[in-house]
């Protein structure tokens, strides 16, 4: 016997992230990670369960209301609350460090930009 748990689920995630308001909120953590949404959507599949996906936009709209200015411009309530990509003190030091190279006197967007990439590395690890 052949359970449903034990096939591979990746066809049936990427039909969900195809409908309007996933696609939307796939969007939205591609632009805030910097790279192209067939990258979101692959590290979505990757590391997301159908549950968490099918809930995803709702996710997303709570999520995107919390935060800072630079924990909004970083993502990390979507990264660490909506899609539990990232662990939450992760997140948090990301943009400690973050904070504290736009205190030492590194431009702005530089300094997200890091951020960004750095993030994207531990989503990735």
């Amino acid at each position: 016997m052949e359970y449903l748990y034990e096939k591979d689920l990746r066809r049936m995630k990427l039909l969900i992230l195809g409908s309007r308001r996933h696609h939307a909120a796939t969007q939205e953590i591609a632009a805030i990670l910097g790279i192209h949404i067939q990258g979101a959507r692959k590290i979505l599949i990757e590391q997301c369960d159908m549950l968490l996906l099918e809930n995803l936009p709702a996710r997303c709209d709570a999520a995107r209301r919390k935060g800072t200015d630079i924990e909004q411009q970083l993502g990390i309530h979507l990264l660490t609350q909506a899609t539990l990509l990232i662990p939450p003190d992760k997140g948090q030091k990301a943009v400690a460090g973050v904070m504290e190279k736009i205190e030492r006197g590194m431009e702005r967007e530089i300094a997200f930009k890091e951020g960004r990439a750095e993030i994207l590395e531990l989503i990735r690890s």
